[in-house]
């Protein structure tokens, strides 16, 4: 039996996140206009070909919309979430920048933002437990006098 067309399918779709850090900063970009949650901040990566593990899609994603390879360090946690599009489950891996100074290409529109300013972004509601984790281990500068 196939899901009704306005339902999102029951097998999730496979999304590697590439969490690439400098610091407390970490690259992010608004979503294009014409994509699925057009405006939102996102982190670089996408979705697993088949048979693709979840590192390798962070790998090639960021390749792919950075412009620079990235090392993936670890798994920092998986998020499963049902958008009324699509059902996914997003495997968010810590990352570096092979080359230390590598900056993303300028026409990507990711820059570095330190975690600490996340909470002034809009970005797609399945981010919220990471966004709550990096907040935590990344809080910034208190502001002088406090």
């Amino acid at each position: 039996m196939t899901a009704p067309r306005d339902q999102p399918p029951e097998t999730p779709t496979r999304v590697g996140v590439g969490l690439v850090r400098r610091g407390d900063r970490f690259l992010v970009r608004q979503r294009p206009e014409g994509s699925a949650l057009a405006g939102l901040w996102e982190f670089p990566g996408g979705k697993c070909q088949p048979g693709e593990a979840t590192d390798d899609a962070t790998r090639r994603e960021c390749r792919e919309e950075l412009g620079i390879d990235v090392r993936v360090v670890g798994l920092r946690r998986v998020v499963g979430f049902r958008y009324p599009h699509d059902r996914v489950e997003l495997y968010y891996h810590d990352c570096v920048t092979c080359d230390p100074a590598a900056q993303p290409g300028p026409g990507t529109g990711f820059r570095w933002v330190a975690a600490s300013g996340f909470r002034s972004l809009a970005f797609p509601e399945a981010n919220g437990p990471i966004l709550d984790d990096l907040a935590r281990e990344y809080p910034g500068q208190a502001p002088s006098g406090a």
